[in-house]
């Protein structure tokens, strides 16, 4: 009898290798756990699939705890950037302790750390955006002194790449620039699961509410949206627009002074940080949806998930006129493309959309036929599945038995020193400027 026959009384013979999981770690500094893209789709679609999975993101608590398969390793919220910057050798040791057999990166500043502590381990190299032009965004680095981050990063992740088994990308733009130095790149975008929308019930619409939900920043063209929403009233439309996600300290105030200043601040209303269902529920009752992002490089590079998430609400979209968005919506004909910077361009954009409430209907539709289609989850589930079983190889093989929760309480000094604030040693030396340039 060979190691793993039964021994006739349903159990397996002594000496046997058990069968477990692979064990993956998601490692973020920045990112919540209840980000779309880290948590809902890649790590829950990893745990669907039978891979034991891990995400450290930022939480609540202190202890781990499992939810939708996967188990989570809490961080509390950095005070700052250099504070997040101190402590991502210790959250890069977290992953390591986990043992696992793949670490998943999502933040620059943790890729490094990471690598140095990988071991035997494989490194995936998740790229959200395109860093480079962040680096060239940065209004707090002077501007003489960008080029010089953007040299130095570039010069250090081509450095890193090389330790690296695969690299992702969310766009083929952002793809091009890595397939130069690797030879493993694969483009999982970032399309919604339609599975937790395409069965709700349609919500009655006013035919007029705009709304805009996610991070709230300069670059995101509220700024004109509210100019525009001013352009309409004073031609006898009254559009209101509905806003929610985190934003910067000072930023909403300012966009709701100028709200007052043009006489449309009733119009507008911030409804704070929502949780992703409360969000989906916004958008449902709400009829267009604002993606104006401003052209700056890493808009006009990237593809803003907030595109595809209206579209599959069926939702018509008034878009930036960029190539990567009208690839997605305008090839649909899920919506309008217009110059963000232009607020009498959206002005006439939404004003046809409310007074032609049949073409509004369409273009909604449309969207939403498009993602079921094409742009949805399931399709960039099956690449990412696909690019784990290349590098390693299927979900379950004999090994090691999958740690119990209590068998992750982290040691001493470790999770414990990143939660309670305590004074922390660097581990990595001092932050790179590049670092720091790429650090939210």
């Amino acid at each position: 009898m060979t190691s793993g026959e039964m021994d006739g009384k349903g159990g397996r013979v002594s000496g046997e290798l058990p069968i477990r999981a692979m064990r993956v770690c998601h490692v973020c500094s920045g990112h919540s756990v209840d980000d779309g893209r880290v948590f809902h789709r890649e790590c829950v679609a990893l745990a669907d699939a039978g891979y034991d999975v891990h995400l450290i993101a930022r939480a609540r608590g202190e202890a781990p705890y499992r939810v939708r398969g996967v188990m989570v390793h809490p961080l509390p919220d950095p005070r700052g950037r250099r504070e997040r910057l101190a402590r991502r050798g210790l959250v890069a040791q977290l992953a390591a302790d986990l043992q696992p057999d793949l670490v998943h990166v999502h933040e620059p500043e943790l890729l490094g750390p990471v690598i140095s502590r990988a071991g035997s381990f494989a490194v995936i190299w998740d790229v959200h955006e395109s860093y480079l032009d962040v680096l060239a965004e940065r209004d707090w680095i002077p501007a003489a002194l960008r080029p010089l981050a953007q040299i130095a990063w570039d010069l250090r992740e081509r450095q890193l790449l090389r330790s690296c088994d695969g690299v992702v990308a969310v766009t083929s733009r952002i793809a091009d620039r890595y397939r130069r130095s690797h030879g493993k790149v694969c483009v999982i975008a970032n399309y919604p699961d339609i599975g937790s929308v395409k069965d709700l019930p349609d919500k009655e619409r006013n035919g007029r509410t705009c709304v805009f939900v996610g991070v709230l920043i300069p670059n995101r063209g509220l700024h004109q949206a509210v100019r525009a929403l001013a352009i309409l009233k004073n031609s006898g439309l009254e559009v209101p627009l509905e806003l929610a996600g985190p934003a910067p300290d000072g930023y909403i105030q300012a966009l709701l002074h100028e709200a007052r200043l043009l006489g449309v601040d009733e119009l507008v209303a911030y409804h704070g940080v929502l949780s992703k269902a409360e969000a989906v529920d916004l958008e449902r009752t709400s009829s267009i949806g604002l993606v104006t992002y401003l052209p700056v490089a890493n808009n006009v590079a990237g593809m803003p998930n907030k595109l595809v998430e209206c579209m599959a609400l069926a939702l018509p979209v008034v878009y930036s006129d960029f190539p990567g968005y009208r690839e997605v919506a305008g090839g649909c004909g899920a919506g309008i493309a217009v110059d963000p910077t232009q607020p009498d361009q959206l002005a006439g954009a939404i004003e046809r959309l409310v007074r032609d409430p049949g073409l509004a209907q369409q273009m909604g539709q449309a969207g939403r036929n498009a993602v079921r289609e094409k742009f949805n989850w399931d399709i960039e589930r099956a690449k990412l599945l696909d690019l784990y079983r290349e590098i390693l190889g299927p979900p379950n093989l004999p090994g090691r038995q999958a740690t119990s929760v209590t068998d992750l309480q982290s040691p001493p000094g470790t999770l414990r020193n990143v939660q309670m604030g305590g004074k922390l040693k660097p581990m990595c030396g001092a932050p790179r400027f590049d670092e720091l340039g790429l650090t939210k």
